[in-house]
């Protein structure tokens, strides 16, 4: 089977996962295209039900007829294990040298040091006398003592080096030879996800062709960021929006086209399935389609198997794993952990199996059955005597294999899993019973096999972790703990979720509202797979912007700057963090709220200390109306704003009316007296909170202009009631 080489060339990012598109070339041969191709090097954490293949160059009429997922396993090369016993032998002998050539020049060394002139000892009867010293003896003799001694320093060093690159020499060798055994080299095997094609119609073609291929993998996130850069007017500006991407596939994206999408990758959608409505009597309900019942007297079709069996002597013992499965030092019995994960590998293969395949020897007796399992099992047994035995090594390593729930579920309804038979009236009356989905989803049935007695020539789901293509990789005969490996991906693929997102980001399903929108990023991207943070730039659009000055006195005396965001483009801006940039310096990073086509939100950036604001009240409190009933309660509030900025602003200053609930309306009435200038009911934004009385002054202001806003109103109530909280309110 031709393998050819495929490269990633498109990546869509979802909210949960991603789609993966990759480049395949096939080259004609002959003047004709192979019936099937395999391509490798495709990440574990695929998920094989999204597997599409297409073909985008090629001849006319040329077509995908089939696709079927599998494994890629690549072994490291093989080890000469006796020529590297000798190199390690010879590399321990080298070092060896080295070490008794650096013990004689430091014992050289210490000889030297201790040279030193020497002078005869004075007499022990009659005076001294003083002799000249010998001075050029003695420089003669430090000379000779200082140009030995750097020689052997020189020497000492140079020795030094090579023992470190001996020892290191040593280390390799003794690494190599520890991955000659078969269980580390199966364990530094690589394992990927592979795909065969079929192609179909006119394979004869002069020139090659070019097939793409589409999958889904899970460990992929990503969340919108913005980067706003305004001038110092606050009249125009950029938008750049940014996606940081995070992802744990197992393959590197790689100067790929890069998308990010807000749809989900993983929603399941069906066609629901109507049922009729009839006007008329009680009619019992049309058999689905797909059920059968199953046949009676399935377990006499094995009587003549269980004689055969009962009649055969005892198989011997199973002899033990040669070296080829056995790793160095394992136990001959019990095996290593590897070798039970390889003996649970194709127990479960073969018992998923076709029927008319090769079996291993027949299953054990095993253990009393719980109640849920014991229903499952036919009214007539076979004795004990003829159930097959099989080695007591296979019944210790072979774990009790455990069925999803909808096994349990179908094991209440009526016993046999669909395709069996046999039992008396009482189950045969159960199987009537409406079959579950579970019982026509033929995809992860399997059919038992004979050496089961509970469940022979019976239709039940197939294990969850066993695959098509784990039990097709179990023929190969090689310590690689396949079902550790795919879980270990499957953990590596879940702990993006864990890694925290930049801050005020928010996830795009919880902001897309009502719609689903794709992003394409201008130019190719590399996102490597480390579980790491990445930003890549997605476009760049012009906004439209109005600057505004806000103001709400009665609360914060101050003025903030904002700026009226109205989204021009055709696509959705998503909540997220938006960095401001005023010309060229940073200003700060403020949320922004979702944006649809067409809308517009408000954007806060900080306080204005150019834009001075004072408010002053007075309240006076009076009898009124006739006959002295009512009380009057007069607000004052003036506002003055000074605007010492060099460009005109145009600034709201918020107030607010006391609002009259409606079970108080006959009691209390605010009338609104005079307004310098008119004020209107505020109307906000949208996402913004709305706020009963609010009202608002826009006023516009030139550079160094200073202007007074006043509103007056009276608020009348009973003169034998007073507001709660006391009658001032403002």
């Amino acid at each position: 089977m031709l393998v050819v080489p495929s490269i990633l060339d498109a990546v869509t990012v979802h909210a949960a996962g991603a789609l993966c598109t990759r480049l395949a070339t096939i080259p004609s041969a002959g003047g004709s295209l192979p019936a099937q191709v395999r391509i490798n090097g495709l990440p574990l954490s695929l998920q094989p039900g999204s597997l599409r293949a297409s073909v985008i160059r090629g001849p006319a009429g040329l077509g995908v007829h089939d696709l079927r997922p599998t494994y890629d396993v690549q072994l490291p090369p093989e080890v000469d294990v006796p020529a590297e016993h000798r190199a390690l032998k010879e590399a321990q002998f080298h070092q060896m040298g080295l070490q008794w050539q650096l013990t004689r020049v430091e014992q050289e060394m210490e000889t030297l040091s201790k040279l030193s002139p020497g002078f005869p000892p004075p007499p022990k009867d009659g005076p001294f006398e003083p002799r000249e010293a010998p001075m050029a003896a003695i420089l003669s003799l430090m000379s000779f003592v200082d140009a030995e001694l750097a020689a052997l320093h020189a020497r000492k060093l140079d020795l030094e080096r090579q023992i470190r690159d001996a020892s290191a020499e040593m280390s390799l060798r003794r690494s190599r030879v520890n991955e000659g055994s078969s269980a580390l080299r199966g364990q530094r095997a690589l394992v990927h996800r592979a795909v065969v094609l079929t192609l179909t119609g006119p394979l004869p073609a002069d020139q090659g062709a070019q097939l793409a291929l589409e999958y889904a993998v899970q460990g992929a996130r990503w969340v919108p960021t913005y980067d706003l850069r305004l001038p110092r007017t606050l009249e125009e500006g950029t938008l750049r929006m940014r996606a940081s991407v995070l992802q744990r596939t197992g393959e590197d994206w790689t100067g790929v086209k890069l998308a990010v999408s807000t749809a989900d990758l993983a929603r399941h959608a069906e066609v629901p399935e109507l049922k009729a409505l009839r006007i008329g009597r009680n009619q019992p309900p049309p058999a689905r389609s797909g059920w059968r019942e199953p046949p009676t007297g399935l377990d006499e079709l094995f009587a003549g198997y269980d004689a055969s069996r009962a009649s055969a002597p005892d198989p011997t013992p199973e002899p033990p794993p040669s070296e080829d499965y056995r790793s160095k030092g394992d136990d001959t019995r019990g095996g290593s952990a590897p070798m039970r994960e390889l003996q649970r590998n194709k127990v479960s293969a073969d018992m998923a199996a076709p029927p008319g395949a090769a079996r291993p020897p027949p299953a054990p007796i095993a253990p009393p059955m719980p109640e849920k399992k014991k229903r499952m099992s036919a009214p007539s047994m076979p004795p004990r005597a003829s159930r097959p035995r099989a080695p007591m090594e296979v019944l210790d390593e072979t774990p009790e294999m455990d069925f999803d729930e909808s096994e349990e579920a179908l094991s209440d309804e009526g016993g046999t899993l669909g395709g069996g038979g046999g039992g008396g009236a009482e189950d045969r009356a159960a199987l009537k019973q409406e079959p579950s989905d579970a019982l026509l989803d033929y995809d992860r049935l399997a059919l038992s096999s004979a050496d089961e007695p509970g469940t022979r020539g019976r239709l039940r789901p197939r294990p969850s972790h066993v695959t098509p293509e784990l039990r097709a990789l179990t023929a190969i005969h090689v310590q690689v703990d396949i079902t550790t490996r795919i879980e270990v991906s499957v953990e590596e693929t879940a702990s993006i979720w864990a890694v925290p997102a930049p801050a005020w980001t928010q996830p795009p399903r919880a902001t897309a509202e009502r719609f689903d929108a794709r992003f394409d990023v201008e130019a190719r991207a590399d996102v490597p797979s480390d579980a790491v943070w990445h930003t890549v730039p997605v476009f760049t659009v012009p906004m439209g912007l109005s600057a505004e000055y806000v103001c709400v006195p009665s609360v914060e005396p101050r003025a903030f700057r904002t700026v009226r965001l109205e989204n021009r483009t055709p696509h959705p801006l998503l909540a997220g963090p938006v960095d401001v940039t005023l010309e060229n310096e940073f200003l700060m990073t403020s949320p922004l709220p979702t944006l649809a086509p067409g809308s517009t939100q408000r954007l806060g950036l900080g306080v204005e200390e150019s834009i001075k604001v004072a408010r002053n009240t007075r309240f006076d409190e009076a009898t009124g109306g006739m006959f002295g009933g009512s009380t009057m309660l007069t607000h004052q509030v003036s506002v003055e704003l000074a605007n010492r900025l060099s460009n005109r602003v145009l600034v709201e200053v918020c107030e607010r009316v006391p609002s009259v609930p409606a079970t108080a309306e006959k009691d209390i009435k605010v009338e609104e007296v005079e307004t310098t200038p008119v004020w209107h009911k505020r109307s906000p934004l949208p996402g913004e909170p709305k706020v009963e009385g609010e009202r608002a002054w826009r006023v516009v202001l030139q550079p160094g202009e200073a202007q007074t806003l006043k509103a007056t109103w009276t608020v009348k109530i009973p003169g034998n009631k007073m507001l709660g909280g006391g009658n001032r309110r403002t």
